[in-house]
């Protein structure tokens, strides 16, 4: 009685079987068009995914004297201020414009002013600009951390990746 079961069984899988690969063959080419159709979709969802909010303030994240500030100026473009402490005397200080690209997927910018300002009292400052036409980069990490790069680190010395954790 079993052999007859399992036999019935078997019969009736591999006819279900041949049933599914007709059935699959006939329409192999609408299944072929409708994962293209999908890849587009899904290519264009990542193309025009939402940009993240960089907004926010953030600080340095291993000595903690660096301090980001990011604010939205609307149209994914973003006025970024950096200050670096370097002592209690000196400060770094960065200035810039940057613009989300959709197809890096970073937040960009070539306008960059550095400034040293050295401070000879409360009251009593100079300032010494290094350049004003920087380049660099923000990004967010798999961790969720601001990673920044400079493009000018032969003049700032920020070599390297820099990462910044957002203030709560």
């Amino acid at each position: 009685m079993k052999k007859k079961f399992l036999t019935a069984v078997m019969m009736g899988a591999m006819v279900f079987a041949l049933t599914a690969c007709g059935a699959e063959a006939e329409t192999d080419t609408d299944a072929d068009a409708e994962t293209d159709a999908d890849v587009e979709t899904d290519t264009e969802t990542v193309v025009n995914a939402e940009a993240p909010d960089f907004a926010g303030s953030y600080y340095e994240e291993i000595a903690g004297r660096g301090m980001i500030d990011i604010e939205s100026t609307g149209d994914n473009t973003y006025a970024v201020s950096i200050h670096w402490g370097a002592s209690a005397f000196e400060s770094a200080n960065w200035e810039m414009t940057a613009t989300y690209s959709e197809s890096t997927g970073l937040l960009e910018y070539t306008d960059c002013t550095y400034t040293i300002i050295t401070f000879e009292d409360e009251e009593n400052y100079t300032e010494d600009v290094k350049y004003t036409d920087g380049a660099g980069e923000f990004w967010f990490t798999e961790d969720g951390k601001l990673g920044w790069k400079s493009a000018n680190s032969d003049v700032d010395s920020i070599d390297g990746e820099s990462v910044f954790l957002k203030e709560e």
